[in-house]
């Protein structure tokens, strides 16, 4: 598996809005006509004296910052996983089903009233297996929704924390590099010229590790863009639910008990089936707005998977 992952459409400026992004790639050549500088060369620490830095700097990141890091992203792979929407998502499929059975023209006929009864009392025991699994998601997300989202912070203060250490590092290897052209320019024997091409074989393996913490990071702050979006549809989801889907259902049941109740002994005639009928309309509108906000809420929850994945496998790698 690469390093990179595509970046998230539902966080599309994930990786363009900040402002503090470290350019992965080895800082630019240094101008040679700056070492003439007495500044430039009083302040320049060694090449030897920053690679231990910067090595030091890594190890503490795999030590602490980066096992730190994965823990919350355990703790956002757990809450994900306490919102699982399947049963919600058949429960809202088999309603609108049974809406699309029920056959009100089967209700004026003696031989196809039987039927016309069962597929209602389906619907109405579909109806209120739908309103007891809303009310439960919905009280559910009141009540982790503000914990989860103190979580999702976690995951933002950590990668900033760490990316901080990065950028570190990154100005490290640049002087680093800096002084290595020095020495070259000055080198007149080979073992020194064969230290400074070690040093700078170490510098280049440093900054892969460096550039490894960097995409972590970055893919950490992509993953909290896209925890707050799902927040955002869950919210717009438990709405639906409460606010469309619970009424127009109850109204539905409210019009068609009374007509089940009769079909059971006699033909119904078509003046008794028009409030049925609008009411039932009103509930498939509903339902398919549900539908496909929870199908918007699958897609992202699926992204969040691989994102967490991936996350999870590169924290195991730098640690």
């Amino acid at each position: 598996m690469t390093d990179y992952m595509p970046e998230s459409s539902w966080a599309e400026s994930a990786q363009h809005s900040n402002h503090d992004f470290w350019e992965s790639t080895r800082p630019a050549p240094f101008q040679e006509h700056r070492l003439t500088r007495p500044s430039a060369r009083v302040h320049r620490r060694p090449a030897a004296a920053l690679a231990a830095d910067v090595n030091e700097l890594l190890e503490s990141m795999a030590r602490k910052r980066v096992p730190r890091l994965d823990a919350v992203r355990a703790r956002v792979a757990q809450a994900r996983a306490a919102m699982q929407i399947e049963a919600l998502e058949d429960a809202v499929q088999t309603l609108h089903a049974s809406t699309t059975a029920l056959d009100f023209l089967g209700s004026r006929g003696g031989e196809t009233a039987a039927e016309f009864v069962r597929q209602g009392q389906a619907l109405v025991g579909a109806s209120t297996a739908l309103r007891h699994l809303a009310a439960a998601f919905v009280q559910r997300h009141a009540s982790e929704a503000p914990v989860t989202r103190l979580v999702w912070i976690d995951l933002a203060l950590e990668s900033s924390s760490l990316q901080k250490r990065t950028r570190q590092a990154a100005r490290w290897l640049a002087e680093m590099d800096q002084d290595l052209v020095t020495r070259r320019r000055a080198s007149t024997s080979e073992v020194t010229s064969r230290a400074i091409e070690e040093l700078a074989r170490r510098a280049q393996a440093m900054h892969t590790r460096v550039q490894a913490v960097h995409r972590l990071c970055s893919h950490a702050r992509t993953v909290h863009l896209v925890c707050e979006q799902l927040g955002e549809e869950r919210t717009a989801v438990c709405t639906t639910l409460q606010d469309k889907v619970g009424p127009a259902s109850w109204r539905l049941e409210q019009e068609l008990r009374p007509l089940l109740e009769a079909g059971a002994y006699r033909a119904l005639v078509p003046t008794e089936l028009i409030a049925a009928i609008d009411a039932r309309h009103e509930l498939q509108v509903v339902l398919t707005q549900a539908g496909a906000q929870i199908i918007r809420l699958h897609e992202g929850d699926a992204e969040l998977a691989s994102h967490l994945s991936w996350m999870e496998q590169k924290a195991r790698s730098l640690t």
